[in-house]
C-alpha cells in the first residue's frame, strides 16, 4: 500500500531485513507454505513498508487476532483484502489472496513495479497483466463492458511471449538499473506511453509510485528511443490464440459475443423507456423502485425477457404493476 498509511519513515535495509526474517520464520511455523513475501531487487537500500500475501482462507479473521496477540501487535488497519499492520515500526500490509492466485500475485508484486512495466507493455495486444496473470482484454462495440479473459499464469511463459529471458528474472536484479534494462530488451517496449504522453492514468501513477518516475528519468538519461512499429491491436489476436491455445480464447471470445447479442436484445425489448410509456404515472425514485421489484419477481430477468413474446411482456409489466398497486 506504498507505506503511507501510518506515516512511518522509511526503514534502512539492514533493519527491514532482520523483520523479514522475523516475519518469516512465525509465518513459516503458522501458515507453512501458505504465504508469500514479493521479492526486491539486491541494492535497494530502504523499504516504506512490506507486503505479506496469505493464501484466502475462511478462518482469516480470527488467524489475524492470533498474529496481533503473538507479535504484539497493537496497531492495526483494514480496508478490504489488505490488513495493515504496524510490526516492529515498519507498517506491514497482509493481502488475502485466493489459493489459486497466490502465485501469481507474488510474481506481478516482486521487484517494486516491475508487473506495471509490464502491464504497460502488453496493452499493445489488448492483452492485461496483473496479479491473476496474462488475460485478453473483450470490449464490446461502444467501449461501455469489458471481460478479462485469462490465458496463463505461467510467467515463464508470459515472459516468452514478450522476447524476455526467464531465467534472468529467476535470478534476480542487483539493482534497479538491472531492472530497467531486463524491460527493454523486450522487442515489443517503446518509450512512447512514457515519453510521449504523460496525462492520465500514467501521471496519476507517476505521483504515488516513485519507480516509475525514475523509470522515465532512466529512459531520457540513456536516451532510450526504442519505438517499433506495431498492427492494428486486433491484428495481433491470431497470435494470441496460436501462443496461448488451451485458454481456448475463440471459445472464450465466442461466448463473450454471444452475451453481447443477448444483452442487446435485452436492450431492446425492456428498458425504463418501455416501462414509462406502459406506466406514465412511475417517475424518479418510484420508477426505479419499481423496475428493481419487476426484475425481481421472475428467476433469471433477462432469460424471461429473451423468452417472452413483446406483448406478453408487456401484458406481465402491467399486471405486474395492478397486483402491486398501493
Amino acid at each position: 500500500m506504498g507505506g503511507k498509511l501510518y506515516n512511518l519513515p522509511r526503514m534502512p535495509r539492514a533493519d527491514y531485513l532482520e523483520r523479514e526474517g522475523e516475519l518469516r520464520r512465525f509465518l513459516d511455523l503458522w501458515l507453512g507454505g501458505r504465504y508469500r513475501i514479493p521479492r526486491f531487487y539486491g541494492d535497494k537500500p530502504d523499504f516504506g513498508d512490506m507486503d505479506v500475501l496469505v493464501e484466502s482462507r475462511p478462518d482469516w479473521g480470527k488467524l489475524r487476532l492470533e498474529l496481533m496477540r503473538e507479535l504484539n501487535i497493537t496497531e492495526f488497519k483494514t480496508a478490504g483484502h489488505v490488513f495493515s499492520v504496524v510490526y516492529r515500526g515498519l507498517q506491514t500490509d497482509f493481502f488475502s489472496v485466493p489459493q489459486r492466485y497466490l502465485e501469481s500475485t507474488y510474481i506481478f508484486m516482486s521487484f517494486n513495479d516491475l508487473g506495471n512495466l509490464l502491464g504497460r507493455m502488453v496493452r499493445r495486444f489488448d492483452l492485461k497483466y496483473g496479479e491473476h496473470g496474462l488475460s485478453y482484454v473483450y470490449r464490446r462495440e461502444g467501449g461501455h463492458y469489458k471481460a478479462d479473459l485469462e490465458l496463463t499464469e505461467d510467467f515463464r511463459r508470459i515472459c516468452a511471449f514478450l522476447g524476455l529471458d526467464y531465467g534472468e528474472w529467476e535470478m534476480g536484479f542487483d539493482s534497479l538499473e538491472a531492472l530497467f534494462e531486463w524491460t527493454i530488451s523486450s522487442p515489443y517496449f517503446s518509450v512512447a506511453p512514457y515519453l510521449d504522453d504523460l496525462s492520465g492514468s500514467l501521471e496519476r501513477r507517476m505521483k504515488d509510485r516513485p519507480t516509475i518516475q525514475k523509470f522515465i528519468s532512466w529512459l531520457e538519461q540513456k536516451g532510450v528511443s526504442q519505438r517499433p512499429h506495431f498492427e492494428e491491436r486486433k491484428g495481433y489476436l491470431p497470435l494470441v490464440i496460436a501462443t496461448f491455445p488451451e485458454a481456448r480464447l475463440e471459445q472464450q471470445i465466442a461466448l463473450e459475443r454471444k452475451k453481447e447479442a443477448q444483452a442487446w436484445d435485452f436492450a431492446n425489448k425492456f428498458s425504463g423507456n418501455l416501462v414509462m410509456r406502459l406506466l406514465p404515472e412511475l417517475k424518479g425514485k418510484a420508477l426505479g423502485e419499481f423496475i428493481v421489484a419487476l426484475k425481481a419477481s421472475v428467476p433469471h430477468f433477462q432469460n424471461f425477457v429473451l423468452e417472452t413474446e413483446q406483448d406478453a411482456l408487456e401484458w406481465y409489466i402491467l399486471e405486474f404493476s395492478r397486483a402491486n398497486a398501493g
